[in-house]
């Protein structure tokens, strides 16, 4: 199943959602609908290098286009 992941600027859209960026945190970045006090608390967080996206619903791989 593909789904869209989209960055553009200090956001990241994600199935139905618009995520404000968070911050990073040596190679993750951090993304929630409101970034908790502590970023590593943040529902998404993606890892540029390797395309890999965690969320509390699981893991998915992103391929560029």
């Amino acid at each position: 199943m593909k789904i869209s992941m989209v960055l553009r600027k200090a956001q990241m859209e994600f199935k139905d959602l618009r995520l404000d960026y968070c911050g990073s945190l040596g190679n993750q970045s951090y993304f929630d609908e409101k970034c908790p006090p502590v970023i590593q608390n943040s529902s998404h967080i993606f890892t540029p290098s390797s395309g890999e996206l965690i969320t509390r619903e699981g893991g998915y791989q992103c391929n560029a286009l």
